[in-house]
């Protein structure tokens, strides 16, 4: 090998480097509830906010609702799920840099750990040392949010806020992800509308062969998605704008949108929020 080979190779590997994703315990940033604050007025401040959250000024306004119920008490589980939620959200759907979209892939990530930090056996081994992917089995039905929306940041992070040396070096955090979703399946089997199994489809699909990718597996869990999210607005929107146009089919893309666009809102049981981001989006792709 040629030193001037050698020393590109070198540089290469610590440019590298540098896009590594690191974890980091946030646990001990979190403080107790304060004894004196009545929390009541302001999870159904938020609850309303959330319920009405259809643009990003109005997804801002839930945002800032959670955090005032977090101030108070910031281990709230409802609060800390919902937040991760609208955080995911307002990367995806109303912010173009991807840098800011990262700031709010990573800070879904954290309060989606937050989430799961509510549960005694898992703080107990994280506290012990493991990291949230080895602490997995401690976590129950109860936790299945939170592990979903870990998930969902993460793979938003992959696709939207990531460049693609990043996507090279981090490409074990896909495997992470599906720990998580394994565990879903496990523990909370009739959960997410489909979610799960789009989760499991993208890590697939995503993951080379000898990462434990499979490409007959992500075909096969996208069926089940489809079957799973009967009553749901996800699963046909994530295999127009996502499935279809991988495999190069571009006719079933745009019959599966116009699916999503010409749907009644109401009519669905994914969130409010989400329902209005399936709907525009699907719309903003069929250039109606």
């Amino acid at each position: 090998m040629s030193r001037i080979t050698y020393y590109g190779i070198l540089v290469l590997c610590l440019l590298l480097s540098g896009c590594a994703m690191n974890w980091q315990a946030g646990w001990n940033t979190v403080r107790p509830a304060s004894s004196s604050a009545d929390v009541q007025p302001l999870l159904k401040q938020a609850s309303e906010a959330f319920a009405t959250a259809g643009d990003a000024a109005a997804v801002d306004a839930g945002l800032a609702a959670f955090e005032r119920v977090l101030d108070a008490d910031p281990s709230h589980y409802r609060t800390l799920v919902d937040a991760a939620a609208l955080l995911i959200l307002r990367g995806t759907a109303y912010t173009d840099n991807s840098s800011l979209k990262s700031d709010y892939f990573f800070r879904a990530m954290r309060y989606a750990e937050l989430a799961m930090y509510t549960n005694r056996e898992f703080r107990a081994r994280v506290d012990a040392g493991s990291v949230p992917w080895e602490a997995v089995d401690t976590l129950g039905a109860a936790e299945a949010e939170a592990m979903i929306f870990w998930v969902t940041a993460l793979q938003y992070e992959f696709k939207e806020g990531m460049s693609l040396p990043s996507k090279i070096v981090n490409i074990a955090w896909l495997q992470r992800a599906l720990v998580f979703l394994d565990r879903i399946e496990t523990v909370a089997p009739e959960f997410g509308g489909g979610a799960v199994e789009l989760g499991k489809v993208i890590c697939y699909l995503a993951l080379p062969g000898s990462y434990g990718g499979s490409k007959q597996k992500g075909d096969e869990y996208m069926q089940k998605a489809i079957i799973k999210g009967d009553g749901w607005l996800l699963p046909r929107w994530a295999r127009g704008k996502y499935y279809y146009p991988l495999q190069g089919d571009v006719e079933n893309s745009r019959l599966d949108l116009a699916w999503v666009a010409s749907q009644p809102i109401e009519k669905y049981k994914d969130a409010y929020p989400w329902r209005i981001h399936f709907r525009d989006n699907a719309r903003e792709i069929l250039g109606k």
